[in-house]
């Protein structure tokens, strides 16, 4: 006798399904996570090489790399044009010496600047450096500006890191807090920063953090805008109250400013490609003040609860949103004498 075999019903094939799809949204998150723990890993690994090509500088050059150059005219009679970043003076301590070699330091690093840098320094400016690079943020950061020369268009390439400015040199008779100073003609700002110039100790001081880049002006929310904050006081030496005062005039704006963090890595503008301040927590609002766009630009990254910060002993630490005000600040500076407890961040 011959026996038909049975199918399933309906509601059986339905219970199967329903499994599934669960099984799938339980998975979803774990893969999610995973990917951005990867992420969170090449962005730290980011960091660390970048350390490890300072330190290197230091070693050859006796002193910190400069984050760019101050003031105008010219210098020991030379154009005042030395506009390049940090992150362009390490990069022969980076395996990058062609491309370093490629760059003309005669003219200026801006991408559209009149002296003809951009045209000059074309296929450097647009040249992606994945070490430069968050793989955490997708934003853009200015997708929209590029060099046009023998009708090829070069689009300027972005960073996401940005090297500590102290507490914005605004606030303390330009003389930087932290440890990014500026070659040039101005006197508080030439003052070259060595090791020994890091009197709060190099596992107390940040060297570089992270910040989420624009959206090209689309002006999307979220991290990657800055705000501009009508309340700025500068001050002859450092005042912490006024300082906190910013900073919550800062949280309390609406009025979207600019939308271009982190546009091209190779120049030395603040929030843009160079130093970065810390007058503002992690991941709070981005502001300005006027025309000067680096006075409250926050570290700020796409990873849940935090950002990672180089310091300059070479380690990097993941440094939780709810820090305490007093010691993001603390960890900011270079010599100003704060005593730092090891359970504080």
């Amino acid at each position: 006798m011959r026996h038909r075999s049975r199918g399933f019903t309906l509601i059986e094939l339905l219970v199967v399904i329903a499994i599934i799809a669960v099984l799938i949204a339980l998975l979803l998150p774990a893969v999610q996570a995973a990917r951005e723990a990867a992420r969170r890993s090449q962005c730290v690994n980011n960091l660390k090489q970048m350390g490890l090509a300072v330190h290197n500088y230091i070693s050859s050059i006796g002193s910190l790399p400069p984050s760019g150059q101050a003031g105008s005219g010219t210098v020991n009679g030379m154009p005042n044009v030395q506009n390049y970043s940090m992150k362009a003076r390490i990069l022969p301590f980076m395996e990058q010496q062609v491309m370093y070699n490629a760059m003309n330091f005669a003219v200026s690093a801006t991408w559209n600047d009149a002296s003809g840098g951009a045209a000059v320094n074309a296929t450097v400016i647009s040249a992606k450096v994945s070490g430069f690079l968050c793989p955490s943020d997708s934003n853009p950061g200015n997708s929209s500006a590029f060099i046009s020369l023998n009708s090829i268009n070069y689009i300027v390439a972005c960073t996401n890191y940005g090297n500590n400015g102290g507490l914005s040199r605004y606030y303390s008779n330009w003389v930087p807090l932290g440890p990014a100073y500026f070659t040039g003609d101005d006197g508080s700002l030439n003052q070259v920063i060595t090791l020994a110039s890091i009197t709060d100790g190099t596992s107390n001081t940040q060297l570089m953090t992270e910040f989420v880049k624009g959206t090209a002006g689309q002006q999307r929310p979220g991290l990657g805008l800055s705000f501009s904050s009508a309340q700025f006081q500068g001050a002859p030496v450092f005042n912490p109250a006024l300082t906190a005062q910013d900073a919550v005039a800062c949280l309390q704006s609406s009025t979207y400013s600019w939308d271009f963090k982190g546009e091209y890595w190779i120049e030395h503008s603040g929030g843009r490609g160079g130093a970065i301040t810390n007058v503002m927590q992690p991941n709070q609002k981005s502001c300005n003040a006027g025309s000067q766009i680096d006075t409250q630009v926050a570290a700020s990254s796409q990873h849940s609860g935090g950002v990672n910060v180089l310091f300059l002993d070479g380690s990097v630490k993941f440094i939780k949103s709810s820090v305490s005000q007093a010691t993001w600040w603390a960890l900011a500076t270079h010599g100003l004498g704060e005593v730092i407890s090891s359970d504080a961040y």
